[in-house]
């Protein structure tokens, strides 16, 4: 019940807040104009992650989650991913001042008590206390999930859909590992991104820009350290590392491009796996829906594989990215496009710590 109630405050909330803040974001003329590497053709709106943050957090305070240390986390800790990603949106920052962002925001997180303070032996049951090599491996995951998220924010809905399955999928795992205070938190960033998603599928009529897309990032992060990281079922964890495989390997394989083409790995490019689908001819909208597709298949196998023994659960998580990475290459989207190295980019393309819209 109070999952539920968290998922529709969160739902009314987004929905009614988003066209506010579309207006308010002509207003102060916080908007994206189409540039080089721009799928939009017209100037959008940014700041839908304003509606997605206080739409969450207001369910989140209202349904009082039973784990205080998430709230708090992704209350401080959301706001201040937040205020560098309107910044970013704003003026653009460079890639290791937006790097910085992070690193502050998730050091508030950790501040706020989260931490992979131990690991749970997927084989045999017993703990592994990290002590202090918990704090860089806590600090590690949030800045990668806050660019895992702003890596896939490149097609209308593809990060808003991707996080908010991801998210559903928590609400299972979490309860299912015995995290109870979990679910109406997770419920409570799925709703908001629900209720944005109307207004951001496309066509969009509004962004959730920089600042959206690392907040969504430091929140799954943060549930999923307290939920499911350090749960007595440590394999648990696959369900939103799996649910999130696309922008996952989107990203291993950008830096993987750019290193073998001379870029920058911060250098933004057009040849992340959303561009090659649209490539292929398919459309956004069906671009999106197959992502989205991809991510509750491999979600539903995280979920499963997470909660057998590990005997099973690893060769199907396993054999599951396999066919992932063989589908992707028979489909033409792991090829490595020459003509797009360095050399190739425009000198105005935006930078990204791993990428965003």
């Amino acid at each position: 019940m109070q999952t539920s109630y968290a998922f529709l405050i969160a739902l009314g909330l987004s929905l009614a807040l988003t066209p506010l803040v579309r207006r308010l974001a002509l207003l102060v003329g916080a908007v994206a104009y189409p540039n080089d590497r721009s799928v939009h053709k017209l100037p959008i709106p940014l700041l839908g992650g304003v509606a997605i943050y206080v739409s969450s957090v207001a369910a989140i305070l209202l349904s009082r989650p039973l784990d205080a240390v998430a709230e708090r986390a992704v209350i401080f800790g959301g706001f201040v991913i937040l205020a560098v990603g309107m910044v970013d949106d704003f003026i653009s920052l460079k890639p290791w001042q937006k790097l910085l962002g992070q690193v502050v925001s998730a050091v508030v997180v950790i501040a706020a008590g989260v931490s992979i303070s131990f690991l749970t032996n997927p084989f045999n049951g017993t703990l592994a206390v990290l002590g202090l090599l918990g704090i860089p491996l806590t600090l590690g995951w949030v800045v990668s999930f806050e660019n895992l998220v702003n890596l896939s924010d490149g097609l209308d809905g593809l990060a808003a859909g991707i996080a908010g399955i991801t998210a559903t999928v928590m609400v299972f795992a979490s309860a299912k590992a015995g995290a109870f205070g979990i679910p109406p938190a997770a419920a409570a960033i799925a709703g908001s991104v629900v209720g944005f998603l109307p207004y951001n599928f496309h066509p969009a009529s509004i962004f959730m820009g920089d600042a959206g897309a690392m907040y969504l990032g430091l929140a799954l992060a943060v549930l999923s350290v307290q939920g499911l990281v350090k749960s007595a079922v440590f394999m648990s964890v696959l369900a939103p590392i799996l649910t999130m495989m696309v922008p996952i390997s989107d990203a291993a394989f950008a830096i993987v491009r750019r290193r073998l083409t001379g870029q920058p790995v911060s250098q933004a490019d057009h040849d992340h796996l959303h561009h090659r689908l649209l490539e292929l001819g398919i459309g956004q909208r069906k671009a999106v829906l197959s992502i989205y597709l991809v991510s509750l298949v491999f979600g539903a196998l995280g979920f499963v594989s997470g909660f057998v023994p590990v005997s099973s659960g690893g060769p199907i998580a396993g054999l599951a990215v396999l066919g992932l990475f063989a589908a992707a290459y028979r489909a033409g989207l792991l090829t490595i496009n020459a003509r797009r190295n360095g050399k190739g980019q425009s000198g105005q393309a935006k930078k990204e710590v791993w990428g965003s819209r």
